[in-house]
């Protein structure tokens, strides 16, 4: 039950989530113009937005190079079964 509870902290979303919300609070201390504030919000949107591409980006193309290694180095019963009868082919051409 821990487990479910605390693993979507750690995912990059909640690390970005939780870093731009605190450059929120800042800023809301900071800037007490409220015209000053609301564009200061608008752009660590906007920063908040583009760090999450770049983490879902990362994370896909982990993904997909991870999937690509796993199957030169591990690759399924079919084309295993395949190489073998190429080969042996070969072999008694």
């Amino acid at each position: 039950m821990f487990n479910k509870m605390f693993a979507p902290y750690l995912t990059l979303d909640a690390h970005i989530d939780a870093f731009q919300q605190t450059k929120r609070g800042l800023t809301d201390k900071i800037i007490t113009d409220p015209t000053l504030n609301k564009a200061a919000h608008e752009y660590i949107d906007a920063q908040t937005q583009f760090a999450k591409m770049l983490a879902h980006n990362f994370t896909e193309l982990a993904k997909y190079s991870m999937d690509s290694i796993s199957e030169k180095l591990f690759p399924k019963n079919e084309e295993v079964a395949e190489a073998k009868a190429t080969r042996s082919k070969k072999a008694t051409a």
